[in-house]
């Protein structure tokens, strides 16, 4: 299962990086609010099935959690 957020570039780094903050610090309740979203595993969604190029405030996150560099 992959699922990707889609969001604008003209959205600021601070919005979107509060939004990928949330999902992944309440990962398990996230995963809880549709039986399609119950398969999703964290360190694959930083980099499997991205169909955009990662937003800078979501890629901030990522690079603080060591999932990326």
């Amino acid at each position: 299962m992959l699922a990707t957020f889609v969001t604008s570039a003209k959205v600021p780094d601070a919005v979107v990086n509060t939004v990928v903050r949330a999902v992944f610090e309440n990962f398990d309740d996230f995963r809880k609010l549709h039986p399609a979203l119950a398969s999703l595993k964290a360190d694959n969604m930083v980099r499997d099935g991205l169909s955009a190029p990662l937003h800078p405030g979501a890629a901030r996150y990522y690079r603080e959690k060591g999932w990326i560099k």
